[in-house]
């Protein structure tokens, strides 16, 4: 039911979670599990210190609920990284295998720049869960970060093998492809990603940006009116783009 809780705050589910909360609560309000969905329901609604004291209510219920942690963990992530790090240790004293306390302890190493040590814990993490596609492509990012073109983008491959629909992995391997100047398998990726994800003007925007470095200025200026179409607000980029020579810069994508 925790697993089940954090689902419907990723779906943005809140009267569904709010029933779920109050279920939980009235079977056993001694459980963990409740609480965890109580505190699930108080982050959906931007309340993080309501969130984080259920979250702690349920390791003090549980001391060896790893989860409770991790979530403590993730709610703190954006304010105090010290913080976020003693939660996500404390889940892997609970339990060593949790890898989505491996993957919180890599990204804030990874917010800290200390891309070595984020590499590590994200390579942990992936080791535990070896099928999962975003934990592939975060050590890829990592190693893209320090250097190494060829292993990231063999990571990336295999992240998008595993999960062809994932849009921020095969974003990502765009990317890289594009630092590398492969631009046919850059443009294969972005093309993938207009069509699955058709909402996005950003994708639509690299994609004119990529067309323009393959000098195909027909396509370029096309997409850009797509992507002007999309977003009104992406006008002063692609003033900017098309007041820049083809060279400087366009095989920089932005993160989006």
């Amino acid at each position: 039911m925790e697993i089940y809780s954090s689902l419907l705050w990723q779906l943005q589910q809140s009267v569904e979670l709010s029933f779920l909360a109050q279920e939980l609560l009235n079977i056993n309000p001694q459980s963990p599990q409740a609480w965890i969905a109580i505190g699930n329901l108080f982050s959906l609604q931007k309340e993080r210190e309501q969130a984080l004291t259920c979250f702690r209510r349920a390791f003090q219920l549980d001391p060896t609920c790893a989860y409770a942690y991790t979530l403590s963990g993730h709610e703190s992530i954006d304010e105090d990284l010290d913080r976020a790090i003693n939660f996500f240790q404390s889940a892997l004293r609970a339990d060593a295998r949790h890898y989505n306390a491996w993957y919180g302890l890599g990204t804030c190493y990874l917010r800290m720049s200390k891309v070595r040590l984020a590499e590590y814990h994200f390579r942990r993490a992936a080791a535990i869960h070896p099928v999962n596609a975003v934990l592939l492509g975060c050590v890829g990012m990592t190693v893209e970060r320090r250097g190494d073109r060829e292993g990231a983008l063999a990571l990336f491959n295999q992240a998008v093998k595993i999960s062809p629909d994932n849009a921020l992995v095969r974003y990502r391997r765009a990317k890289i492809l594009i630092s590398m100047r492969k631009y046919p398998d850059a443009v294969h990726d972005l093309e993938f990603l207009r069509s699955t994800t058709p909402e996005e003007s950003n994708v639509v925007f690299q994609l004119a940006k990529l067309y323009r470095l393959m000098g195909d200025s027909i396509k370029s200026a096309q997409t850009l009116a797509a992507a002007r179409d999309m977003s009104p607000k992406s006008v002063n980029k692609i003033r900017k783009l098309l007041g820049t020579t083809r060279d400087a810069g366009d095989d920089m994508m932005d993160e989006g």
